[in-house]
C-alpha cells in the first residue's frame, strides 16, 4: 500500500490496463476476428480441395492416353 501511495504522490498513477491485461484483450480480438473469418477460409480450401483433386485426374487421364505407365 506504501507503494500505491508514493506513485499517486509522486503523479505517476499506474491504474490502467496493464500490459498483460491490453494482450489478453488484443489475443482475445484476434480470436474473433478468426473465427469469423473460419466460413472463408473453409469454402476456399474446399475449392482448393477439388482443383487438386481435378488437376490429379486429369494427370492421370492423360499419362494413361499417351500410354504412360502409371
Amino acid at each position: 500500500m506504501i507503494a500505491w501511495v508514493r506513485r499517486l504522490a509522486h503523479g505517476r498513477d499506474r491504474s490502467g490496463p496493464t500490459a498483460s491485461e491490453a494482450a489478453l484483450v488484443n489475443a482475445r480480438e484476434a480470436r474473433r476476428q478468426a473465427e469469423a473469418r473460419q466460413p472463408a477460409v473453409s469454402a476456399v480450401a474446399a475449392k482448393l480441395r477439388r482443383a487438386r483433386e481435378e488437376n490429379h485426374f486429369r494427370e492421370r487421364i492423360e499419362e494413361l492416353f499417351k500410354g504412360a505407365p502409371s
